[in-house]
């Protein structure tokens, strides 16, 4: 395998799954739903990490971040809170009228929004590029798109912060998710520094109740110069 090969391999989300699990049937989505289960909920985990390791560095008024996939906005109110401008973007209009709702009066200044498929949106120049359990849900031949306008949109020392699926992840033979490896998730992280890794199978249930198997990995990752 030559050199190129490799690193399509690498890159390109795994066709081949260590693990078919039988998959149940799904439910019509229902984003309402979500959001209201969603909405009140803390930060997760590697925003707060990306929080807590940006407080430590500075207390700068200018810093920016992007929430990809931002849902009903748990995480943009915690940076928010922290005194990050912050723009949420989500393809949903009613995620975007549930952050409005959410946020106090005296955060609003910092908040930008933007309805828009995070797939095909460019991005601004930020410190922090924020995509928790959003990433998985870009299509397969949209990813490599998406991770470049990622990579160009965090400044030198900024950070990106989120969760990829596994390939042994109970929703890993469905067509339009993208799903990694190990190894393939250390090779898009290829241009930064990784500051925190984790890796976790468990059986867990939906924010619907329904039942399923998880394989994630959370990240957070500082980008190189």
């Amino acid at each position: 395998m030559n050199l190129s090969e490799w690193t399509k391999e690498l890159i390109t989300p795994s066709s081949s799954r260590t693990i078919i699990p039988k998959i149940r049937k799904r439910k019509r989505w229902s984003w309402c739903g979500y959001y209201e289960k969603t909405a009140k909920g803390v930060a997760w985990d590697t925003a707060r990490e990306a929080i807590r390791l940006e407080n430590k560095r500075s207390k700068s008024s200018e810093r920016f971040a992007v929430d990809l996939g931002c849902g009903a906005g748990r995480d943009t109110l915690a940076l928010l809170r922290h005194g990050w401008k912050v723009l949420a973007i989500d393809n949903q209009p009613t995620a975007i009228r549930c952050i409005r709702a959410n946020v106090p009066a005296k955060y609003r200044q910092q908040l930008r929004t933007r309805v828009a498929s995070f797939e095909g949106t460019r991005l601004p120049q930020c410190d922090l590029v924020n995509a928790s359990y959003s990433l998985p849900f870009c299509s397969p031949e949209r990813f490599g798109f998406l991770w470049r306008q990622i990579e160009k949109s965090i400044r030198p020392g900024g950070r990106f912060s989120g969760h990829f699926f596994g390939v042994n992840d109970e929703w890993a033979i469905l067509s339009d998710m993208t799903f990694h490896s190990r190894k393939q998730v250390k090779f898009l992280l290829r241009h930064f520094k990784i500051e925190s890794f984790r890796e976790r199978e468990w059986e867990g249930t939906t924010s619907s109740g329904r039942k399923k198997h998880w394989h994630v990995f959370s990240v957070v990752a500082r980008r190189q110069a």
